[in-house]
């Protein structure tokens, strides 16, 4: 459902499993060609956790933490200042947790 409202976006041509040179991005939001005034790209890293589990929440969260790290310092992002990194955690059907890193 998430990708589906975002390709429906005037705003970002979204990519998934965006290559660099350190791993896959997610989701990638590159600003529309037809908007170029977009102040930032977004560079998305998504979680999946079954409801309750508590343990498996702060392992997501770190491991979305060294993996955006990890992209902020491929050659392709190192020094743009126009992209904004953030992690978000599903937990179940009904809850999320985001954070812009």
């Amino acid at each position: 459902m998430l990708l589906n409202g975002l390709f429906q976006s005037k705003l970002y041509v979204p990519r998934t499993e965006k290559e660099v040179e350190n791993g896959y991005i997610d989701i990638f939001l590159q600003r529309s060609p037809l908007l170029p005034d977009i102040k930032y790209e977004w560079v998305w890293e998504l979680k999946y956790l079954k409801k309750g589990d508590r343990k498996a929440l702060q392992s997501a969260r770190n491991d979305a933490r060294t993996q955006l790290d990890k992209y902020r310092n491929a050659r392709e992002f190192a020094e743009r200042t126009d992209v904004r990194f953030a992690s978000i955690i599903f937990i179940g059907k009904d809850k999320f947790e985001a954070e812009e890193r």
